[in-house]
């Protein structure tokens, strides 16, 4: 039996040879884990800030703080901002309590509304909504923006440094052991 001749019956080329699979970089390897460290730290936090603002809410104490200052922060691009600096004391305990955040800063400046702020300036106090079993997570009880605004855009931004990370490492691991 004989086969067909010509160019359009040409035996077909042999593939090219596939290349060893290439060892991740060092700096590949040490941005991933930035991103995850990163990541994973703004995840928590604002999960951590949500779950406390969640808990203000359903099951907060209120109590009058003094006020120990006040300040407007202009800014042309967003509107002035009016903060106080507070502190309170919880029955029996001889603690003072200050505005803080998931990360564990004390003495921080709180948002009010202008109203609030105006009134807090007058009279050196302010309503603060604290935890019972834990006042170190307190807020005014009338804050300027959305107590949970900033939380849930820390979750989402830890979201995108986390999710597509995570995503990399396990194509990395399956990659691996193989």
């Amino acid at each position: 039996m004989t086969f067909p001749q010509g160019p359009m019956y040409a035996p077909l080329p042999a593939p090219p040879p596939v290349p060893a699979p290439k060892r991740p970089s060092v700096l590949g390897m040490l941005g991933l884990l930035v991103g995850l460290a990163l990541g994973g730290a703004l995840t928590y936090a604002g999960a951590v800030e949500i779950r406390t603002e969640l808990a203000l809410r359903d099951g907060g104490a209120t109590v009058m703080a003094t006020v120990t200052d006040t300040r407007i922060m202009r800014s042309t691009r967003l509107g002035d901002s009016f903060e106080v600096l507070y502190r309170f004391q919880v029955p029996g305990s001889p603690t003072a309590y200050t505005h803080t955040d998931a990360t564990g800063r004390e003495g921080l400046w709180a948002a009010v509304p202008e109203v609030d702020w105006q009134a807090a300036r007058q009279a050196k106090w302010v309503a603060v909504n604290y935890l019972p079993a834990d006042p170190w997570n307190n807020r005014p009880a009338k804050a300027a923006d959305s107590p949970l605004g900033d939380p849930i855009a820390g979750l989402g931004l830890g979201l995108v440094f986390l999710v597509p990370c995570l995503l990399l490492l396990g194509s990395r691991l399956r990659r691996a052991f193989r």
